[in-house]
Protein backbone atom coordinates (compact mmCIF):
# COMPACT_ATOMS: atom_id res chain seq x y z
CA UNK A 1 0.00 0.00 0.00
CA UNK A 2 2.73 2.56 0.93
CA UNK A 3 4.66 1.50 -2.22
CA UNK A 4 1.21 2.72 -4.25
CA UNK A 5 1.14 5.71 -2.47
CA UNK A 6 4.46 6.73 -2.80
CA UNK A 7 4.13 6.11 -6.84
CA UNK A 8 1.05 7.99 -6.66
CA UNK A 9 2.56 10.77 -5.16
CA UNK A 10 5.76 10.81 -7.60
CA UNK A 11 2.96 10.55 -10.66
CA UNK A 12 1.33 13.49 -9.43
CA UNK A 13 4.35 15.51 -8.85
CA UNK A 14 5.45 14.97 -12.12
CA UNK A 15 2.73 15.53 -13.71
CA UNK A 16 2.67 19.21 -11.88
CA UNK A 17 6.30 19.75 -13.05
CA UNK A 18 5.24 18.90 -16.69
CA UNK A 19 2.15 20.15 -17.31
CA UNK A 20 2.48 24.11 -18.09
CA UNK A 21 4.58 22.69 -21.09
CA UNK A 22 2.38 21.20 -23.99
CA UNK A 23 4.86 18.15 -24.91
CA UNK A 24 2.73 17.52 -28.08
CA UNK A 25 4.51 20.47 -29.95
CA UNK A 26 6.47 19.09 -32.65
CA UNK A 27 9.97 20.40 -32.12
CA UNK A 28 11.84 22.39 -35.49
CA UNK A 29 15.03 20.85 -37.34
CA UNK A 30 16.90 23.23 -38.88
CA UNK A 31 20.17 21.50 -40.72
CA UNK A 32 23.64 22.66 -40.76
CA UNK A 33 25.74 22.32 -43.89
CA UNK A 34 27.34 24.40 -46.57
CA UNK A 35 25.29 26.90 -48.57
CA UNK A 36 25.13 29.94 -50.84
CA UNK A 37 24.34 32.90 -48.47
CA UNK A 38 22.95 36.25 -49.07
CA UNK A 39 25.60 38.67 -50.43
CA UNK A 40 28.42 36.16 -50.21
CA UNK A 41 30.82 35.38 -52.74
CA UNK A 42 30.83 31.57 -51.51
CA UNK A 43 29.28 28.67 -49.83
CA UNK A 44 29.40 29.12 -45.84
CA UNK A 45 28.74 26.55 -43.13
CA UNK A 46 26.28 27.05 -40.67
CA UNK A 47 22.15 26.45 -39.84
CA UNK A 48 19.88 27.62 -42.74
CA UNK A 49 17.77 30.52 -41.36
CA UNK A 50 16.41 33.38 -43.44
CA UNK A 51 16.06 37.25 -42.36
CA UNK A 52 13.45 39.73 -43.31
CA UNK A 53 10.72 39.99 -45.83
CA UNK A 54 11.23 38.78 -48.91
CA UNK A 55 14.16 36.73 -46.87
CA UNK A 56 17.92 37.14 -47.21
CA UNK A 57 19.21 33.75 -46.27
CA UNK A 58 22.18 33.55 -43.88
CA UNK A 59 24.16 30.04 -42.84
CA UNK A 60 24.54 30.90 -38.98
CA UNK A 61 26.81 29.31 -36.69
CA UNK A 62 25.21 27.88 -33.31
CA UNK A 63 26.42 29.96 -30.39
CA UNK A 64 26.61 28.64 -27.12
CA UNK A 65 27.94 31.69 -24.66
CA UNK A 66 24.97 34.05 -27.42
CA UNK A 67 21.62 34.70 -26.79
CA UNK A 68 20.74 37.31 -29.46
CA UNK A 69 20.75 35.68 -33.09
CA UNK A 70 23.22 38.34 -34.88
CA UNK A 71 23.74 39.11 -38.65
CA UNK A 72 26.26 41.16 -40.58
CA UNK A 73 25.11 44.59 -41.87
CA UNK A 74 25.56 44.75 -45.68
CA UNK A 75 28.17 47.40 -44.96
CA UNK A 76 30.08 45.56 -42.05
CA UNK A 77 32.78 44.28 -44.00
CA UNK A 78 33.30 47.86 -46.16
CA UNK A 79 36.25 49.31 -44.01
CA UNK A 80 34.35 48.60 -40.84
CA UNK A 81 35.92 45.53 -39.50
CA UNK A 82 38.92 43.94 -38.90
CA UNK A 83 37.88 40.73 -38.68
CA UNK A 84 39.55 38.42 -40.82
CA UNK A 85 38.49 37.27 -44.32
CA UNK A 86 35.32 39.07 -43.52
CA UNK A 87 33.39 38.74 -46.04
CA UNK A 88 33.53 35.06 -46.07
CA UNK A 89 32.93 34.30 -42.22
CA UNK A 90 29.99 36.34 -41.35
CA UNK A 91 27.30 34.25 -42.71
CA UNK A 92 25.93 36.69 -45.44
CA UNK A 93 24.81 39.86 -45.00
CA UNK A 94 21.35 41.71 -44.08
CA UNK A 95 20.16 45.08 -45.41
CA UNK A 96 17.41 46.17 -43.38
CA UNK A 97 16.94 48.75 -45.90
CA UNK A 98 15.54 45.65 -48.76
CA UNK A 99 13.14 44.28 -46.31
CA UNK A 100 9.61 45.58 -45.31
CA UNK A 101 9.10 43.87 -41.71
CA UNK A 102 12.25 45.29 -40.08
CA UNK A 103 11.69 47.67 -36.92
CA UNK A 104 14.57 49.19 -35.49
CA UNK A 105 14.64 49.11 -31.28
CA UNK A 106 15.87 51.98 -30.19
CA UNK A 107 18.23 51.77 -26.60
CA UNK A 108 17.86 48.31 -26.25
CA UNK A 109 19.90 46.77 -23.82
CA UNK A 110 21.57 43.53 -24.88
CA UNK A 111 21.55 40.64 -23.19
CA UNK A 112 25.10 39.29 -23.59
CA UNK A 113 28.36 39.70 -21.53
CA UNK A 114 28.58 43.98 -21.50
CA UNK A 115 32.09 45.06 -23.28
CA UNK A 116 31.92 42.47 -26.11
CA UNK A 117 33.58 44.81 -29.17
CA UNK A 118 29.95 45.38 -31.11
CA UNK A 119 28.59 47.83 -32.60
CA UNK A 120 25.68 47.98 -34.46
CA UNK A 121 22.04 48.09 -33.91
CA UNK A 122 19.00 45.69 -32.24
CA UNK A 123 15.61 45.03 -34.17
CA UNK A 124 12.24 43.36 -34.68
CA UNK A 125 12.35 40.96 -37.67
CA UNK A 126 11.15 38.06 -38.84
CA UNK A 127 13.15 35.00 -38.54
CA UNK A 128 12.83 32.30 -41.08
CA UNK A 129 14.26 28.54 -40.04
CA UNK A 130 14.25 26.34 -42.30
CA UNK A 131 13.42 22.10 -42.29
CA UNK A 132 15.98 20.64 -44.88
CA UNK A 133 16.35 17.39 -43.96
CA UNK A 134 18.15 16.34 -47.17
CA UNK A 135 20.31 18.83 -49.41
CA UNK A 136 18.47 17.10 -52.37
CA UNK A 137 14.98 18.45 -50.78
CA UNK A 138 13.36 21.53 -51.22
CA UNK A 139 13.06 23.29 -47.89
CA UNK A 140 10.04 23.80 -45.29
CA UNK A 141 9.91 27.43 -43.00
CA UNK A 142 8.45 27.99 -40.15
CA UNK A 143 8.05 31.53 -39.08
CA UNK A 144 9.40 33.53 -35.61
CA UNK A 145 8.02 37.28 -36.70
CA UNK A 146 9.12 40.27 -34.39
CA UNK A 147 11.80 38.17 -33.45
CA UNK A 148 14.97 40.38 -31.56
CA UNK A 149 18.00 40.36 -33.85
CA UNK A 150 21.33 41.87 -33.55
CA UNK A 151 23.32 43.20 -36.58
CA UNK A 152 26.80 44.21 -36.97
CA UNK A 153 27.86 47.62 -38.41
CA UNK A 154 31.39 47.76 -37.00
CA UNK A 155 34.13 45.89 -34.89
CA UNK A 156 36.01 42.21 -34.46
CA UNK A 157 33.65 40.30 -33.66
CA UNK A 158 32.08 37.02 -36.06
CA UNK A 159 28.65 38.00 -36.93
CA UNK A 160 26.07 35.50 -38.25
CA UNK A 161 25.55 33.55 -34.47
CA UNK A 162 21.84 31.58 -34.20
CA UNK A 163 21.81 32.60 -30.52
CA UNK A 164 20.93 29.56 -28.14
CA UNK A 165 22.66 30.75 -24.71
CA UNK A 166 20.59 30.13 -21.53
CA UNK A 167 18.71 33.64 -22.21
CA UNK A 168 18.19 32.81 -25.85
CA UNK A 169 15.47 35.36 -27.33
CA UNK A 170 15.24 32.51 -29.99
CA UNK A 171 13.96 29.48 -27.68
CA UNK A 172 12.21 32.27 -25.54
CA UNK A 173 9.46 33.42 -28.34
CA UNK A 174 9.24 30.08 -29.90
CA UNK A 175 8.17 29.05 -26.28
CA UNK A 176 6.19 32.10 -25.37
CA UNK A 177 4.41 31.02 -28.61
CA UNK A 178 3.81 27.69 -27.85
CA UNK A 179 5.56 26.98 -31.34
CA UNK A 180 7.70 24.05 -29.40
CA UNK A 181 7.11 22.08 -26.00
CA UNK A 182 9.56 24.48 -24.02
CA UNK A 183 13.03 26.10 -23.94
CA UNK A 184 14.72 23.11 -25.00
CA UNK A 185 17.47 22.55 -27.48
CA UNK A 186 19.74 20.16 -29.12
CA UNK A 187 23.29 20.31 -31.09
CA UNK A 188 25.69 18.04 -33.44
CA UNK A 189 27.99 20.59 -34.82
CA UNK A 190 29.22 18.31 -37.09
CA UNK A 191 32.50 18.80 -39.74
CA UNK A 192 31.86 19.81 -42.68
CA UNK A 193 33.35 23.10 -42.03
CA UNK A 194 37.34 23.79 -43.11
CA UNK A 195 39.27 23.81 -39.73
CA UNK A 196 37.05 20.55 -38.65
CA UNK A 197 38.33 19.17 -42.07
CA UNK A 198 35.55 16.59 -42.78
CA UNK A 199 32.61 16.16 -44.58
CA UNK A 200 29.70 15.49 -42.03
CA UNK A 201 27.14 17.77 -41.68
CA UNK A 202 25.53 19.06 -38.14
CA UNK A 203 21.94 19.69 -37.10
CA UNK A 204 19.69 22.14 -34.89
CA UNK A 205 16.70 20.50 -33.01
CA UNK A 206 14.60 23.70 -31.39
CA UNK A 207 12.44 22.22 -28.62
CA UNK A 208 13.62 18.84 -29.43
CA UNK A 209 15.99 15.85 -30.49
CA UNK A 210 17.14 13.56 -32.92
CA UNK A 211 16.74 10.44 -31.54
CA UNK A 212 18.75 8.43 -34.19
CA UNK A 213 22.20 11.06 -33.51
CA UNK A 214 23.39 9.27 -30.67
CA UNK A 215 23.38 6.21 -29.05
CA UNK A 216 23.05 5.02 -25.23
CA UNK A 217 21.52 6.52 -22.27
CA UNK A 218 22.81 10.30 -21.77
CA UNK A 219 24.99 11.40 -19.12
CA UNK A 220 22.99 14.62 -16.93
CA UNK A 221 24.48 17.61 -15.80
CA UNK A 222 23.83 20.73 -13.95
CA UNK A 223 24.43 24.17 -16.10
CA UNK A 224 26.86 26.78 -14.22
CA UNK A 225 24.70 29.83 -14.86
CA UNK A 226 27.54 31.77 -13.73
CA UNK A 227 29.82 31.19 -16.43
CA UNK A 228 29.38 32.52 -19.88
CA UNK A 229 29.35 29.13 -21.50
CA UNK A 230 27.12 27.88 -18.83
CA UNK A 231 27.40 23.86 -19.86
CA UNK A 232 30.08 23.15 -18.00
CA UNK A 233 31.96 19.80 -17.17
CA UNK A 234 34.75 18.22 -14.80
CA UNK A 235 37.55 16.59 -16.36
CA UNK A 236 39.56 13.83 -13.74
CA UNK A 237 41.81 12.23 -16.68
CA UNK A 238 43.25 12.82 -20.31
CA UNK A 239 44.95 9.39 -21.94
CA UNK A 240 46.72 9.34 -24.96
CA UNK A 241 46.31 5.92 -26.48
CA UNK A 242 49.32 4.94 -29.03
CA UNK A 243 48.09 2.45 -31.82
CA UNK A 244 51.59 0.62 -31.37
CA UNK A 245 50.61 -1.79 -28.62
CA UNK A 246 47.58 0.19 -27.41
CA UNK A 247 49.79 1.89 -24.83
CA UNK A 248 48.15 4.39 -22.66
CA UNK A 249 49.36 7.05 -21.12
CA UNK A 250 47.06 9.80 -18.55
CA UNK A 251 48.68 13.17 -18.83
CA UNK A 252 47.72 13.44 -15.28
CA UNK A 253 50.37 10.92 -14.23
CA UNK A 254 52.91 12.25 -12.06
CA UNK A 255 54.68 8.88 -12.41
CA UNK A 256 55.24 9.79 -15.88
CA UNK A 257 55.74 13.32 -16.11
CA UNK A 258 58.28 13.36 -12.82
CA UNK A 259 58.32 17.01 -13.20
CA UNK A 260 54.66 17.33 -11.30
CA UNK A 261 55.09 16.70 -7.80
CA UNK A 262 51.41 14.94 -7.42
CA UNK A 263 48.58 14.13 -9.34
CA UNK A 264 46.87 17.31 -10.64
CA UNK A 265 43.33 17.90 -9.46
CA UNK A 266 40.20 17.74 -11.76
CA UNK A 267 38.98 20.96 -13.66
CA UNK A 268 36.41 22.51 -14.57
CA UNK A 269 36.10 22.75 -18.75
CA UNK A 270 33.37 25.27 -20.36
CA UNK A 271 31.64 23.31 -23.74
CA UNK A 272 31.48 26.34 -26.14
CA UNK A 273 31.29 26.73 -29.90
CA UNK A 274 33.62 29.74 -29.89
CA UNK A 275 36.65 28.38 -30.91
CA UNK A 276 37.56 24.43 -32.37
CA UNK A 277 40.65 23.70 -30.09
CA UNK A 278 39.96 22.07 -26.24
CA UNK A 279 42.28 24.78 -23.82
CA UNK A 280 43.33 22.56 -20.91
CA UNK A 281 45.33 23.43 -17.92
CA UNK A 282 49.16 24.90 -18.35
CA UNK A 283 50.42 21.69 -16.83
CA UNK A 284 48.28 19.48 -18.70
CA UNK A 285 49.18 20.89 -22.12
CA UNK A 286 52.69 20.85 -21.45
CA UNK A 287 52.38 17.09 -20.48
CA UNK A 288 50.75 17.21 -23.89
CA UNK A 289 53.63 18.94 -25.64
CA UNK A 290 56.50 16.72 -24.09
CA UNK A 291 54.54 13.09 -24.70
CA UNK A 292 53.87 14.18 -28.59
CA UNK A 293 56.55 16.48 -29.33
CA UNK A 294 54.25 19.66 -30.10
CA UNK A 295 55.19 22.84 -31.21
CA UNK A 296 53.09 26.30 -30.93
CA UNK A 297 51.93 27.10 -34.26
CA UNK A 298 49.22 29.11 -35.37
CA UNK A 299 48.13 28.36 -38.85
CA UNK A 300 44.00 28.90 -37.78
CA UNK A 301 44.34 31.83 -35.94
CA UNK A 302 44.00 29.99 -32.95
CA UNK A 303 47.05 28.52 -31.44
CA UNK A 304 46.73 24.86 -31.75
CA UNK A 305 49.62 23.09 -31.32
CA UNK A 306 51.32 21.57 -34.14
CA UNK A 307 52.80 17.63 -34.07
CA UNK A 308 56.72 17.27 -35.20
CA UNK A 309 56.48 13.63 -36.02
CA UNK A 310 52.94 11.68 -37.41
CA UNK A 311 50.73 10.24 -34.52
CA UNK A 312 48.53 7.31 -35.10
CA UNK A 313 46.52 7.32 -31.60
CA UNK A 314 43.65 8.69 -29.68
CA UNK A 315 42.95 11.55 -26.90
CA UNK A 316 40.41 10.50 -24.26
CA UNK A 317 38.85 13.14 -22.15
CA UNK A 318 37.40 11.11 -19.05
CA UNK A 319 34.79 13.44 -17.00
CA UNK A 320 34.16 13.17 -13.49
CA UNK A 321 30.84 10.50 -13.70
CA UNK A 322 33.31 8.25 -16.30
CA UNK A 323 31.93 9.43 -19.37
CA UNK A 324 34.69 9.21 -22.04
CA UNK A 325 35.22 11.17 -25.40
CA UNK A 326 37.59 10.52 -27.47
CA UNK A 327 39.15 12.32 -30.31
CA UNK A 328 39.97 9.50 -33.22
CA UNK A 329 43.45 10.10 -34.65
CA UNK A 330 42.06 12.02 -37.59
CA UNK A 331 40.98 14.71 -35.33
CA UNK A 332 43.89 14.62 -32.99
CA UNK A 333 46.05 15.25 -36.07
CA UNK A 334 45.04 16.52 -39.09
CA UNK A 335 46.94 15.97 -42.33
CA UNK A 336 49.29 19.10 -41.64
CA UNK A 337 49.99 17.58 -38.21
CA UNK A 338 48.07 20.09 -36.66
CA UNK A 339 46.02 18.94 -33.27
CA UNK A 340 43.01 20.36 -31.56
CA UNK A 341 44.51 21.08 -28.60
CA UNK A 342 45.73 24.55 -27.95
CA UNK A 343 48.82 26.48 -26.37
CA UNK A 344 48.31 28.07 -23.22
CA UNK A 345 50.72 30.64 -21.07
CA UNK A 346 51.48 29.35 -17.58
CA UNK A 347 49.92 32.82 -16.43
CA UNK A 348 46.67 32.65 -18.06
CA UNK A 349 43.71 33.10 -16.24
CA UNK A 350 41.25 32.35 -19.01
CA UNK A 351 38.98 29.16 -18.47
CA UNK A 352 39.17 25.87 -20.03
CA UNK A 353 37.35 25.08 -23.26
CA UNK A 354 35.82 22.33 -24.42
CA UNK A 355 35.66 23.56 -28.51
CA UNK A 356 34.12 22.01 -31.49
CA UNK A 357 36.42 19.39 -31.34
CA UNK A 358 34.93 18.02 -28.69
CA UNK A 359 31.64 18.81 -29.84
CA UNK A 360 32.25 16.89 -32.91
CA UNK A 361 31.98 13.66 -30.85
CA UNK A 362 29.29 14.15 -28.79
CA UNK A 363 25.59 15.07 -28.91
CA UNK A 364 24.15 17.88 -26.74
CA UNK A 365 20.97 18.32 -25.56
CA UNK A 366 19.98 21.55 -22.96
CA UNK A 367 16.91 21.95 -21.06
CA UNK A 368 17.22 25.86 -19.93
CA UNK A 369 13.88 25.40 -18.14
CA UNK A 370 15.62 22.59 -15.31
CA UNK A 371 19.53 24.33 -16.30
CA UNK A 372 19.93 20.93 -16.94
CA UNK A 373 22.19 19.52 -20.45
CA UNK A 374 22.97 15.52 -21.50
CA UNK A 375 25.87 14.29 -23.21
CA UNK A 376 26.38 11.11 -25.36
CA UNK A 377 28.09 9.44 -27.73
CA UNK A 378 27.27 10.86 -31.19
CA UNK A 379 26.13 8.86 -34.14
CA UNK A 380 28.10 11.16 -37.21
CA UNK A 381 26.89 9.24 -39.97
CA UNK A 382 23.01 9.43 -39.62
CA UNK A 383 21.01 8.51 -42.54
CA UNK A 384 18.24 8.91 -40.91
CA UNK A 385 16.65 12.20 -39.38
CA UNK A 386 14.35 11.15 -36.43
CA UNK A 387 13.23 14.97 -34.55
CA UNK A 388 11.38 13.81 -31.11
CA UNK A 389 10.15 16.59 -28.80
CA UNK A 390 12.09 17.14 -25.75
CA UNK A 391 10.16 18.19 -22.94
CA UNK A 392 11.40 19.70 -20.24
CA UNK A 393 12.27 18.34 -17.31
CA UNK A 394 13.00 14.67 -19.34
CA UNK A 395 15.69 12.50 -20.07
CA UNK A 396 16.50 11.88 -24.20
CA UNK A 397 15.69 8.68 -25.43
CA UNK A 398 18.21 7.37 -28.30
CA UNK A 399 16.38 5.36 -30.92
CA UNK A 400 17.17 1.88 -30.55
CA UNK A 401 17.73 -0.43 -33.43
CA UNK A 402 15.89 -3.44 -33.87
CA UNK A 403 18.13 -6.37 -32.52
CA UNK A 404 19.89 -8.26 -35.35
CA UNK A 405 21.47 -12.13 -35.30
CA UNK A 406 24.55 -12.53 -37.90
CA UNK A 407 22.92 -13.82 -40.56
CA UNK A 408 20.21 -10.41 -40.42
CA UNK A 409 23.24 -8.26 -40.00
CA UNK A 410 24.86 -9.62 -42.53
CA UNK A 411 22.19 -9.35 -44.75
CA UNK A 412 22.15 -13.35 -45.02
CA UNK A 413 18.40 -13.77 -44.31
CA UNK A 414 17.64 -11.11 -47.15
CA UNK A 415 19.72 -12.69 -49.45
CA UNK A 416 17.97 -16.17 -48.70
CA UNK A 417 14.37 -14.49 -48.86
CA UNK A 418 15.61 -12.86 -52.08
CA UNK A 419 16.91 -16.21 -53.36
CA UNK A 420 13.52 -17.87 -52.56
CA UNK A 421 11.26 -15.18 -54.12
CA UNK A 422 13.35 -14.85 -56.97
CA UNK A 423 13.47 -18.91 -57.39
CA UNK A 424 9.82 -18.90 -57.11
CA UNK A 425 9.16 -16.25 -59.81
CA UNK A 426 11.27 -17.78 -62.25
CA UNK A 427 9.16 -21.10 -61.64
CA UNK A 428 5.96 -18.97 -61.64
CA UNK A 429 7.41 -17.51 -64.79
CA UNK A 430 8.68 -21.03 -66.36
CA UNK A 431 5.34 -22.65 -65.73
CA UNK A 432 3.56 -19.72 -66.85
CA UNK A 433 5.63 -20.24 -70.50
CA UNK A 434 4.63 -23.98 -70.47
CA UNK A 435 0.67 -23.52 -70.19
CA UNK A 436 0.95 -21.09 -73.02
CA UNK A 437 3.55 -23.02 -75.40
CA UNK A 438 0.75 -26.06 -74.22
CA UNK A 439 -2.52 -24.02 -75.35
CA UNK A 440 -0.59 -22.97 -78.61
CA UNK A 441 0.41 -26.52 -79.14
CA UNK A 442 -3.35 -27.82 -78.58
CA UNK A 443 -4.65 -24.83 -81.10
CA UNK A 444 -2.39 -25.85 -83.48
CA UNK A 445 -3.56 -29.80 -83.34
CA UNK A 446 -7.18 -28.91 -83.17
CA UNK A 447 -7.19 -26.60 -85.98
CA UNK A 448 -4.95 -29.42 -87.91
CA UNK A 449 -7.65 -32.27 -86.86
CA UNK A 450 -10.28 -29.06 -88.05
CA UNK A 451 -8.55 -29.00 -91.84
CA UNK A 452 -8.35 -32.94 -91.76
CA UNK A 453 -12.25 -33.14 -90.82
CA UNK A 454 -13.11 -30.77 -93.90
CA UNK A 455 -10.99 -32.23 -96.42
CA UNK A 456 -12.93 -35.71 -94.95
CA UNK A 457 -16.20 -33.66 -95.70
CA UNK A 458 -15.61 -32.58 -98.64
CA UNK A 459 -14.30 -35.72 -100.16
CA UNK A 460 -17.65 -37.24 -98.79
CA UNK A 461 -19.57 -34.22 -100.51
CA UNK A 462 -18.53 -35.23 -104.30
CA UNK A 463 -21.02 -35.33 -107.27
CA UNK A 464 -21.50 -39.18 -108.39
CA UNK A 465 -21.82 -40.07 -112.29
CA UNK A 466 -25.87 -40.37 -112.68
CA UNK A 467 -26.88 -44.44 -113.18
CA UNK A 468 -28.33 -45.60 -116.70
CA UNK A 469 -31.82 -46.82 -117.36
CA UNK A 470 -33.28 -48.36 -120.08
CA UNK A 471 -35.64 -46.27 -122.55
CA UNK A 472 -39.06 -47.40 -122.63
CA UNK A 473 -39.85 -49.98 -125.33
CA UNK A 474 -40.58 -49.34 -129.44
CA UNK A 475 -42.67 -52.17 -129.78
CA UNK A 476 -45.96 -52.87 -127.53
CA UNK A 477 -45.33 -56.78 -128.35
CA UNK A 478 -42.51 -56.54 -126.67
CA UNK A 479 -43.48 -55.08 -123.63
CA UNK A 480 -47.28 -55.98 -122.99
CA UNK A 481 -47.79 -53.60 -119.95
CA UNK A 482 -47.25 -50.75 -122.15
CA UNK A 483 -49.87 -51.71 -124.43
CA UNK A 484 -53.45 -49.19 -123.96
CA UNK A 485 -56.53 -51.29 -123.01
CA UNK A 486 -59.32 -51.08 -125.44
CA UNK A 487 -62.78 -49.95 -124.04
Amino acid sequence: MASLILYLSATVLFAQSTIAFNCSRKPIYVDIHKRAVHDSPVFQYGSFIGLGTPAQNQSLWPSLAQNHTSFASHVYCKDNSTLKNCDRSTGGFFNQQESTTFTESKNFKSLDVAGTDFKGFYGQETLRLYTHFFETDGASQTLVENSTVEVAEQGSITPGRVGVGSSSTLLRDLSARDMIAGKTYSLYIGQGFARAGGSVNGSNVFGGYDSGRFTGVPHKYQMNIANSNPMSVRIKDIVITDSKGNANVSLFDNKVFTDMKSTPSDFEGQITTEQFPISLPYQITKNFISRLGAEKDNTWGDNSLRLKNAFNGTLSIVLEDGFTVTLPPEVLMNASNITPIQDRDEKSTAPFYLGSAFLGQVYLMADYESNNFFLAPAVQKNNMVMPQTFCPKTTPEAYVRPNQNQWQRQGLVGAVVGGVVGGMGAIAALYCLYITWMRKKDERKLKKELRKNRESKMEQMDVEEAPSFDPPPKNAAKAIFWRRNKM
